[in-house]
């Protein structure tokens, strides 16, 4: 089966119908929020241990775990509202950490509820998640936050709060820096176009929205994109290389980023494509079931938990069953060391 470059584009329309949520305004100020530090970390060591097993094949990882077993019984702070609520927080810290993700093994959000994650300064927030987030398997992976530093904080109705199942079990600590790691200047930047003396690019726009960056058990990092299926009924198939170890025991903690990338065209071997791009990490998928997995061809088919978010603009790479390879170029998207997206292209004979 080769994958060509082609598209079905699946519109994703859903109606807004719950209110906005925010963090909660409460009387105790977050400097007496407990505040739980992990074990201190050596980033140089661990960068340098990292970039010494770096190999094909091997996925890379970007972040160290801290195992933890935190959960609203056994740490922080509750608080009830005179709005009927009663909110739990509590702070942790990874020091040096460039961002922190968490892995909780239990999440089940009564209605009502919502989960926040925030950096102390409240400038940059994740969240909230929901009701709409409880899964089968009950695990929640989250997004990298920026810092080594985030105030955890639920929501529940005062009569819900019974009903909150939530257990940490891994503080996940970034030594590489996710959003801020460099991929060489000679890579091109999907944004590029015509405008730009980029016009081959224009021809890939919708396989682009297909692609995606995500990290796996809180600390390695791997691309998969988006693939259609028979019925063409945008069930969010999810396909990646089997090397990058995504299996039926991990898969809950697999979380898709869309869209991470520069919002200006850095022409190739410049100065500003080997540096960090703009690129935002806030639109993205949790969790995912293993639906297929065959190593000598190396993929690993994935259906992510829920729908592809509606913000994507996402589209399903296409595919068809010959045995022919294709004739003409092949084109690569990808996010090299998590770096903004880019694009390349191959011109000689496939095999």
């Amino acid at each position: 089966m080769y994958i060509k470059s082609i598209v079905a584009a699946c519109l994703l329309l859903w109606a807004a119908t719950a209110p906005a949520q925010s963090i909660a305004k409460l009387k105790t100020p977050l400097n007496e929020v407990p505040l739980i530090e992990m074990p201190t970390l050596d980033n140089e060591a661990l960068r340098a241990e990292e970039m010494s097993q770096r190999t094909p094949g091997r996925a890379p990882r970007f972040a160290q775990r801290h195992p933890v077993s935190i959960s609203p019984q056994t740490h922080g702070r509750w608080e009830n509202t005179p709005a009927g609520m009663a909110v739990w927080r509590l702070r942790l810290r990874s020091a040096d950490a460039l961002s922190l993700n968490l892995g909780f093994d239990q999440y089940v959000m009564p209605e009502g509820g919502s989960l926040f994650l925030f950096t102390p300064d409240e400038k940059n927030q994740l969240g909230p998640f929901t009701p709409s987030d409880n899964e089968a398997h009950a695990q929640l992976w989250t997004p990298v936050l920026d810092g080594d530093e985030m105030v955890i904080e639920v929501q529940v109705p005062i009569t819900k709060r019974s009903e909150l199942q939530l257990h940490l079990q891994s503080v996940n600590h970034d030594f590489m820096g996710f959003s801020q790691m460099l991929s060489g200047s000679c890579n091109l930047d999907v944004v590029c176009g015509g405008a730009d003396g980029w016009a081959i690019v224009d021809r890939y726009r919708d396989i682009i929205q297909s692609v995606g960056v995500y990290g796996l058990g809180g600390e390695s990092f791997c691309t998969g994109f988006l693939i259609n299926n028979a019925r063409n009924d945008c069930a969010p198939f999810f396909m990646t290389a089997d090397h990058c170890g995504v299996r039926t025991g991990n898969a809950a903690s697999l979380v898709v980023y869309w869209n991470f990338e520069n919002s200006t065209c850095r022409q190739p071997n410049t100065t500003s494509s080997g540096q960090p791009g703009n690129g935002q990490l806030n639109d993205f998928n949790s969790g995912a079931i293993v639906r297929a997995r065959f190593g000598t061809s190396d993929f690993t088919l994935t259906e992510l938990d829920d729908p592809v978010s509606e913000t994507a603009d996402a589209f399903y790479a296409g595919w068809n069953i010959s045995n022919q390879a294709p004739q003409d170029s092949v084109i690569c998207i990808h996010h090299p060391s998590t770096d903004e997206k880019r694009i390349s292209f191959e011109y000689n004979p496939t095999f």
